[in-house]
């Protein structure tokens, strides 16, 4: 039902250009999409005023289906949807990226001026004997993007400063709700899901020392898109579902391709799911529309399923 994993990473801008020169020049993804909505889909997918129009590139890398669809509106707000890098509130939270070399990744985006949430940490996977190094970021639109280089073999060949996306994350009260949605519901399969060592990402998150985090990968089988990352910790944070929709700034909904949209929407109403948009045709590349329809999914993340 779900097609190739995650299709898309819908990202609200302040400033499209400078965006598109980030992701484009910066983190060496190619443009494929520069195109715009019209005001009656912004309306009905997105419940903002008539007068509203949009603006949309899209990018990606060679090796992965998977877009970053960068969306300016017009007008737009001035409130970031994770304005200051809280990182306990539940909702969609990071973007990884794989990295030749952590520690001038850090240092050259700090002479540019970017913030970070974390300088470059290294731990190991006990379950699996993986070392790696990270950092995460406040990208454009303080958007927190991570970078993961792997210290242990067998290190993965770059041939620039970065690589693929390696997976979407969020912060979740209860990651049995997530099982129960994207892995029984949609379909999608769980490839890891443990409490994770105590303090693992205490420093990562800026938790407190002590906290209690587990961690679940949910993906789409065969798939090159990224894994869908669920973080959980014993740490209380406030749902970010009122200031994740544009026109706030930031990360505000993931779309998942589906080859039958109709049967979905059934199994979605079957469960009680709750729709924030009817039925409607959107565009999809400067030549191509699709029939989509907006969610709320559990953790109040928006989803969006499309048929093209």
């Amino acid at each position: 039902m779900i097609k190739n994993g995650i299709a898309r990473i819908l990202i609200s801008v302040r400033d499209l250009n400078e965006s598109v020169e980030f992701y484009r020049d910066i983190l060496q993804l190619s443009v494929i999409e520069d195109y715009s909505f019209d005001s009656q889909t912004i309306e009905k997918l997105w419940k903002l005023p008539p007068e509203t129009t949009a603006r949309s590139v899209c990018l990606k890398n060679d090796q992965q289906t998977t877009l970053i669809q960068l969306i300016e509106f017009t007008p737009h707000s001035s409130k970031f949807i994770r304005s200051g890098g809280n990182t306990t509130d539940y909702g969609l939270f990071t973007i990884a990226f794989r990295a030749k070399d952590v520690d001038a990744t850090y240092d050259r985006f700090k002479q540019k001026g970017y913030q970070f949430i974390c300088p470059p940490i290294t731990y190991t996977f006990s379950w699996g004997s993986v070392t790696v190094k990270e950092t995460i970021m406040l990208g454009p639109d303080e958007t927190p993007i991570v970078f993961i280089e792997r210290l242990s073999e067998p290190k993965p060949l770059l041939e620039g400063d970065f690589g693929t996306m390696l997976d979407s994350s969020q912060v979740v009260e209860n990651i049995e709700e997530i099982n129960q949605f994207y892995v029984n519901l949609l379909g999608l399969t769980s490839i890891f899901d443990q409490v994770l060592p105590q303090g693992m990402v205490d420093d990562i998150l800026n938790l407190p020392n002590g906290t209690e985090s587990r961690m679940a990968f949910i993906t789409q089988p065969e798939s090159k898109s990224p894994v869908l990352e669920f973080i959980q910790c014993s740490v209380k944070g406030n749902y970010l579902s009122d200031v994740a929709k544009p026109p706030n700034l930031g990360i505000f909904a993931i779309a998942f391709a589906t080859d039958n949209l109709a049967a979905l929407i059934e199994k979605l109403q079957n469960h009680n799911i709750k729709f924030l948009s009817e039925p409607v045709e959107i565009s999809i590349s400067q030549s191509e529309t699709a029939r989509a329809i907006l969610v709320e999914a559990p953790n109040g993340v928006n989803l969006q399923f499309f048929e093209s």
